[in-house]
């Protein structure tokens, strides 16, 4: 039996982790083949701290990653997201692109015809629609007996139980995140 599906990570952040562990839980790797190819984050250490967890390859360029597997999951700042997914695109890597997808609608065009182009499969990291929860809660809401729905108060700082912060420095950054919270987080919530 050849290799199977080989997947790198382009960031190596919280959701990075999230995702990794999900592909573990997944059972792809024994069912599908899936095999852990590099890791880059521009903190080195944060990048070697996933590795020792998941099993990828610490790589010293996003280059490296993108030569190492057949799949991508790019968790990086929003802000690189365009570049990073014409990259994969271009060598013909199949993406998992967080959200939100860019900072512009240009971008998010642009990166559509890349993809588009490449005929590769690609996801954008919505991944709370389907979400158990958010399920209940519109089914609460939607019933009958709920009657109207006058406000709704929502607190989600991706911990269980919430601990009322979140502890990225980065979404707090235009220039990285684009319009801060409000675009990086709340797009699940829209």
């Amino acid at each position: 039996m050849g290799v199977g599906l080989r997947v790198g990570f382009l960031g190596a952040g919280l959701i990075a982790s999230y995702h990794s562990k999900s592909l573990r839980r997944s059972g792809a790797e024994a069912q599908c083949g899936v095999v852990r190819a590099g890791v880059y984050d521009p903190d080195t250490a944060r990048a070697q701290a996933f590795a020792a967890v998941s099993g990828h390859t610490v790589c010293a360029t996003e280059d490296e990653v993108l030569d190492s597997c057949d799949a991508v999951y790019v968790c990086t700042w929003t802000s690189e997201h365009p570049r990073l997914v014409a990259k994969a695109a271009e060598r013909g890597l199949h993406i998992f692109c967080e959200k939100p997808l860019a900072m512009s609608l240009d971008a998010a065009e642009y990166m559509a015809a890349s993809v588009d182009r490449a005929g590769i499969t690609n996801q954008v990291g919505l991944v709370l629609r389907r979400s158990p929860a958010y399920l209940w809660a519109r089914h609460l809401v939607t019933e009958a007996t709920a009657g109207r729905v006058m406000a709704v108060v929502f607190r989600d700082d991706q911990f269980i139980p919430v601990q009322g912060h979140y502890g990225s420095t980065w979404r707090g950054d235009k220039a990285l995140a684009g319009s801060g919270t409000l675009l990086e987080h709340s797009i699940h919530d829209v």
